[in-house]
């Protein structure tokens, strides 16, 4: 499969290298334009409609090939840049091209509202995809437009998000043109010469997201200010091939998008195939039976051996001996359509069921000791079938799980399912279940088509869980153990196909 993100983050790289479309030595150079903004920041001062930049710098390539920056007072000083740009291109920073100004506040004890009114606010949750998203959006009071009108934002402007999530860069649509702009996010206001939508690209490229990581590497809660966005280098290339790469880029992504979907669609079969391959072979149609094969007799004999050897161990208690047989109608009219041949029951009379318990807080660590067994506490160390490490450990031993086991999700979300490595401690978001005396694999793959009714029957109203009687009383059939080795290999050599035309 084709990384569509590192496919996408490469035509940016591309781009501001001049690398996305040829450069045409008829167009006006990158220097002449960043004349043309300086004077028009100068018309602007003399008219008083802007301040001057006492930080205001200029960047130049001196005659030795190395890159410099001269400031208001005559100094000069030898810099790094990025990279080397073609012929024509320059390095500016965002101060040099734009103006940034921040957005405001909402008034303390004030709040927005769901309620349209003429001020929509404009915050850093609807600032996504290079645009804002109109499904969620608040608006601001009368009172409140009134002691905030002053920070707006038009659809000529291009936002920067700098907290919260940080370095987004988007346009806002001419529906929301002048609406109010969070505090956690800037307006830049372009000159014309630099275009609106190959700044919004400038600023998602890596070449700029590097340098705001740079600044936040060693900050605990990292905010963009001013200062550090009118300081971050930016190339510029001539204005008629900002519109040109503008255009590649959108025709790459437009096929960039079509990479997604197909591969979308791919995913979605393939999970249908391998949901349609589980079910078939729970319904004992996956592989023909072998009249050969032991009877299911036998392997029920060896599930109560099995059981009985725990018990008389000590690891399952005389209640775990009670055998169950499943009747042929109402809920469990689907066991009918199953082969004669295969042992229908609970879970609980063929697996031994065994339901999380957590350990005390302080009794959990990221520190291991000699006396201490990692801990698992629901599904956020699932692999795609194997459990990861968590990084967590716990001295206090409440429930010990060993291998092998299964161990499933019991609590938001419900029924997903991986295999153990080593042993465990569970805490209670997680159940173990351990087969007696046949096919773990098999197991395995059986809970794998049980999900979507384990979701049916949990319960609660924050998060869904499911109690340990609803585990124990799954619905269950068993082949023979030969047949049950026939049906996992299939299914294994299944799935790595799948897998390997994922790839």
């Amino acid at each position: 499969m084709i990384d569509t993100k590192v496919l996408r983050e490469k035509i940016l790289d591309l781009a501001m290298r001049g690398k996305l479309v040829p450069q045409d030595p008829n167009d006006e150079p990158a220097s002449e334009l960043l004349k043309r903004i300086k004077a028009e920041k100068e018309e602007l001062i003399k008219q008083k409609k802007i301040k001057r930049d006492k930080n205001e710098t200029e960047i130049f390539k001196g005659d030795d090939g190395l890159h410099y920056e001269k400031f208001a007072d005559g100094t000069v000083k030898e810099i790094e840049v990025p990279y080397e740009l073609p012929a024509g291109w320059e390095w500016a920073k965002v101060r040099n091209i734009a103006q940034a100004k921040g957005g405001k506040r909402v008034p303390k004890g004030m709040k927005l509202q769901e309620q349209v009114t003429g001020y929509p606010y404009l915050r850093v949750t609807d600032m996504k995809k290079r645009t804002i998203l109109l499904d969620k959006l608040l608006y601001a009071s009368e009172e409140i437009h009134e002691k905030i009108k002053n920070y707006t934002i038009t659809s000529d402007n291009v936002y920067l998000t700098i907290a919260g999530t940080i370095g987004l860069a988007g346009t806002v649509p001419r529906q929301l043109n002048g609406a109010l702009l969070t505090e956690n996010a800037l307006k830049l206001i372009l000159f014309p010469e630099v275009n609106q939508l190959f700044l919004v690209e400038t600023i998602n490229a890596g070449v700029v997201q590097k340098q705001f990581a740079t600044l936040f590497k060693q900050v605990a809660q990292p905010k963009l200010s001013i200062k550090s966005t009118n300081s971050t280098l930016v190339p510029i290339p001539p204005k008629k091939e900002q519109i040109k790469i503008v255009s590649q880029i959108n025709r790459l992504n437009d096929q960039v998008d079509i990479i997604e979907k197909e591969q979308h669609d791919i995913q979605q079969l393939a999970t249908q195939l391998k949901q349609k391959v589980l079910d078939v072979a729970m319904q004992g149609k996956l592989v023909p039976q072998d009249p050969n094969d032991e009877p299911a007799s036998v392997l029920l004999e060896k599930i109560r051996a099995e059981k009985q050897r725990l018990y008389e161990e000590g690891k399952i208690k005389k209640k775990d001996l009670v055998e169950t047989e499943l009747v042929k109608d109402g809920d469990n009219a689907y066991y009918g359509k199953l082969p004669k041949t295969w042992i229908k029951s609970k879970l609980f009379s063929v697996a031994n069921v065994i339901m999380g318990q957590s350990p005390k807080g302080n009794n959990v660590t990221s520190e291991f000791s000699l006396n201490a067994v990692e801990f698992h506490q629901g599904k956020s160390d699932f692999g795609e079938k194997f459990l990861n490490p968590s990084g967590k450990y716990t001295s206090q031993i409440t429930k010990e799980i060993e291998i092998p086991s299964i161990v499933m999700s019991v609590r938001a979300p419900v029924g997903d399912v991986n295999l153990t490595r080593k042993t465990i401690v569970i805490g209670r978001g997680l159940a173990a279940i351990q087969p007696y005396g046949y096919s773990l694999e098999y197991l395995y793959h059986f809970l794998l088509t049980q999900k979507s009714i384990l979701e049916q029957q949990a319960t609660g109203t924050t998060f869904k869980a499911i109690g340990g009687e609803v585990l124990r009383n799954l619905p269950i059939a068993l082949p023979a153990e030969k047949e049950q080795i026939r049906i996992v290999n299939l299914i294994n050599s299944v799935f790595e196909v799948e897998s390997q035309l994922m790839k």
